[in-house]
């Protein structure tokens, strides 16, 4: 299945823009969009240490499956208080 992923902070600053779209397998867990995405961003794939896969309702944890609708973001760690 297509997807869109939006990027935020360090991964939006990487080059690739606002967003990335992915072909990701049926039934896809966050765990292999976030491969795919590394995938994608090559060299730069150790940005997405630490970075977490949310839809629009929750964070999904790694064997959480992909909803096959609705947005995507790669989330990076935020730091502050």
């Amino acid at each position: 299945m297509k997807r869109k992923i939006h990027l935020y902070g360090r991964l939006r600053d990487a080059g690739l823009g606002s967003c990335v779209s992915l072909d990701l397998p049926p039934r896809a867990t966050a765990r292999q969009a976030l491969a795919a995405l590394k995938a994608v961003l090559g060299g730069r794939g150790a940005l997405l240490s630490g970075c977490a896969l949310a839809s629009a309702d929750d964070v999904l944890a790694a064997s959480d499956r992909v909803p096959a609708r609705g947005a995507l973001a790669a989330l990076p760690p935020v730091c502050g208080g």
